[in-house]
């Protein structure tokens, strides 16, 4: 279990985790993989330690980007590290 203060904790674009659905993962080694970085002028590291549940939703309107987000629990998700279940503080 991870709490937010910790995830606030990795806000920068070397050392990025978000929140999406009470998941927590590191994506510091995603953004050069990200089809859509940097559109619109927007980055996961604007993001870097908070909850983009909202936000991740909102852009990907297909299961792909939340199967990418499943099999990173297992290891199988280049550049997308899980790290654990968020817990109310």
């Amino acid at each position: 279990m991870v709490t937010r203060a910790e995830v606030a904790k990795h806000n920068t674009r070397g050392d990025c985790w978000i929140i999406v659905n009470s998941k927590v993962y590191d994506v510091s080694h995603f953004h050069a993989l990200h089809p859509g970085e940097g559109i619109n002028d927007q980055y996961i590291a604007d993001h870097a330690g908070k909850d983009c549940s909202e936000l991740f939703e909102k852009f990907h309107n297909t299961d792909e980007p939340f199967e990418m987000l499943d099999m990173s629990e297992d290891g199988k998700t280049e550049g997308i590290v899980y790290i654990g279940e968020l817990c109310d503080e």
